[in-house]
């Protein structure tokens, strides 16, 4: 699957003979690789023959050394996905951070960069497709890093993999997936009530703009709040916040 910035959405390419790939719904050029099996030598200014092109590597020709790398990222998401509790039942995150991470080290993302910001990077990229409850900055708190230095590396990663364009990863966080991780800390017994009227207040924050520019874990911490106290329990601030922190 590849993205089209016409039809604005992933779609199944089509590989001409030319070695163009264009896009089977509008016809759009995506990618003009032009492969020849056999080698081809041209001139150069001083007269002589050199060959022209690159070597392209078939899929199947994975070294040793590359298999080594991709078994230690995965290694290492695992263990960042089981420290943030990221999705304990199943390991499908892992699977899609470690294809991204694999794209990346094909095109040399990898290289002059550290190893944990580009997985970080990865699994995060990984929980925003598969719509899991976790910030950017829960990666950078594990990390011990500043967010913004991982959130370059983020950006820098989405351009490489060609999603910057895309509009799900240009969409604002829903703050209402975080409304249960949240709640369960905080009440982990007989909270659908308090969750309704959460969503519901979160739903009147998106309504009055409210959501723009402000952290999703803010908003779900202030409307926990409300609907807490709404349903007559009463948690201090600081309480909400030692959950909330971020």
């Amino acid at each position: 699957m590849v993205y089209c910035n016409n039809c604005s959405r992933n779609v199944s390419g089509e590989r001409l003979d030319e070695g163009l790939l264009s896009c089977s719904f509008c016809g759009k050029v995506l990618e003009e690789y032009n492969f020849a099996t056999e080698p081809q030598f041209v001139k150069d200014s001083a007269g002589q023959s050199k060959l022209s092109g690159n070597f392209v590597r078939s899929v199947q020709a994975i070294s040793d050394s590359r298999r080594r790398t991709l078994d230690y990222a995965s290694e290492q998401m695992s263990g960042m996905k089981n420290a943030l509790q990221i999705d304990d039942y199943s390991d499908d995150v892992v699977h899609t951070a470690r294809r991204f991470y694999e794209i990346g080290l094909e095109r040399n993302f990898t290289r002059g960069r550290r190893s944990e910001l580009v997985q970080a990077a990865c699994l995060y990229l990984a929980c925003r497709q598969k719509r899991k409850p976790f910030l950017l900055i829960d990666f950078a708190h594990y990390l011990k890093i500043n967010v913004y230095e991982l959130g370059s590396v983020y950006l820098q990663l989405c351009y490489v993999l060609y999603l910057a364009d895309g509009k799900d990863l240009q969409k604002l966080i829903d703050p209402s997936i975080f409304i249960h991780k949240f709640t369960n800390a905080l009440i982990p017994e007989g909270n659908d009530e308090v969750v309704k009227t959460a969503r519901n207040i979160l739903a009147s924050m998106k309504r009055d703009w409210m959501q723009t520019g402000r952290k999703p874990s803010g908003l779900c911490g202030a409307a926990l709040y409300i609907s807490a106290l709404s349903h007559g329990l009463k948690f201090p601030k600081s309480e909400i916040v030692s959950y909330n922190s971020y």
